[in-house]
């Protein structure tokens, strides 16, 4: 069987690993490059050089076991993986100090860690609430200003600093935030406190996310990929379909894979007949642009060096955006910063990347759910963020697996994974 994919990220390059040697696959991607929202450079600092992402970054592979399984089949080892610190720092733009700063653990000197107080009760009821969501699988039609606005008045009463955190995810304000699904968005922050004697850690790859882009697609020995070539439509040929691509490629398939964003893969299903049900679907999706940029002066960091933290949000005017520090990791200060909605720019700007990214509010989280069930006609099947209502490089990869299981439930690389993750 051949089988069309258009979409070039994690979901599409993982769908096409597990499909090559079952099935002839050709791959399409709109970008001059591979990986999507996975978008790294590699930056010379201190001497030495690292790999800095603009896009995704952060993975665990402790708790990822579909990412873990595919990193080490592609040749990526533990040593490939870097540990950092994951501390946090909440400010509002009007305020001197950060409103809350996190602990960093033991053997860190001088860091003016937020006193218990209203704002980190709040923010700790926050993570204890949202790890609590995960675990009894509340609804995803369950608002989060729903759920916040019914705590007690102290809890809520910094809800603009609960706010903020998923606003700055997804390139929401502050009030869009409070109309997103709670479960959707509580599953990036869930977890407790950590304690003031506790180091909280973040793994990454070693030369970023890109590492795991280019291990994947140098994998691939007999798939046909073609980038810098969107998919323009979908049409129907008998039982089987036609992809044409927008630089004039002409690709006849048995089976479609949309891996794309919802609006693009809506609007190549125009012509295609029994796809109105999937197309409606796709309409339900909402997305924001992010513009995040890589660079050396510490743009967007709080005044007091001893408060900064792997993670920085700021809010202001509505919005928050957050400033990566990679120096616990690196040893040297590089930052990435979310520019979006941002008066100033950092002086020392190195590169710049847009991104997209959706929102997960009760209607699209009910639509992605049943556009992973694919209804509508057959061969016709979707993947990506658009089925997954988590945003991680773990859900993404998982739908992934999920189409690979229909379309190729025998492929070696397949059974191989389900032996790994089920332990033998």
């Amino acid at each position: 069987m051949r089988v069309g994919i258009a979409g070039g990220g994690l979901a599409g390059l993982t769908l096409a690993w597990l499909l090559e040697g079952r099935h002839d696959v050709v791959l399409l991607e709109a970008r001059p490059r591979l990986g999507g929202n996975a978008e790294s450079l590699s930056v010379r600092s201190g001497g030495h050089p690292h790999g800095v992402d603009l896009g995704v970054r952060e993975t665990a592979p402790g708790s990822f076991p579909v990412w873990r399984h595919v990193a080490a089949e592609v040749g990526l080892t533990a040593d490939d993986l870097v540990t950092s610190p994951a501390t946090r720092a909440l400010s509002r733009a009007r305020d001197a100090q950060p409103a809350w700063v996190s602990p960093a653990g033991p053997g860190v000197e001088g860091r003016p860690v937020t006193p218990d107080g209203p704002v980190r009760r709040a923010l700790a009821r926050f993570q204890a609430e949202a790890a609590r969501w995960q675990a009894e699988e509340l609804g995803w039609d369950v608002t989060l200003g729903e759920l916040v606005e019914a705590w007690p008045e102290p809890d809520r009463g910094h809800a603009d600093l609960l706010y903020a955190l998923p606003a700055s995810v997804h390139g929401c304000t502050l009030q869009e935030a409070r109309g997103l699904s709670a479960r959707a968005v509580g599953a990036q922050f869930a977890g407790p406190e950590p304690r003031e004697d506790e180091t909280p850690e973040v793994t990454y790859l070693r030369g970023g996310t890109g590492a795991l882009v280019h291990a994947l697609a140098g994998d691939l020995r007999t798939a046909t990929v073609r980038v810098g070539a969107p998919l323009r439509a979908v049409t129907a040929d008998g039982e089987g379909f036609v992809l044409l691509d927008a630089v004039g490629g002409v690709h006849a398939v048995d089976a479609v894979v949309l891996a794309l964003p919802a609006d693009r893969a809506r609007e190549a299903l125009t012509p295609l007949a029994g796809a109105e049900e999937l197309r409606t679907e796709l309409a339900a999706v909402p997305y924001r642009t992010l513009t995040h940029a890589l660079h050396h002066d510490p743009f967007g960091m709080p005044a007091d060096r001893a408060a900064w933290s792997t993670t920085n949000t700021a809010v202001h005017d509505g919005w928050s955006e957050t400033t990566t520090w990679y120096g616990p990791s690196f040893g040297a200060d590089l930052f990435v910063s979310q520019l979006t909605h941002r008066a100033g720019r950092p002086r020392r700007e190195l590169a710049r990347a847009t991104f997209r990214t959706a929102l997960p509010t009760p209607a699209a989280t009910r639509a992605r759910h049943r556009l992973a069930a694919a209804r509508g006609r057959p061969g016709l099947l979707l993947a990506g963020h658009c089925t997954t209502p988590i945003d991680t490089q773990e859900a993404a990869m998982a739908s992934a697996v999920a189409v690979a299981e229909r379309l190729a439930p025998g492929a070696d690389r397949l059974r191989r994974l389900r032996h790994d993750v089920k332990g033998g």
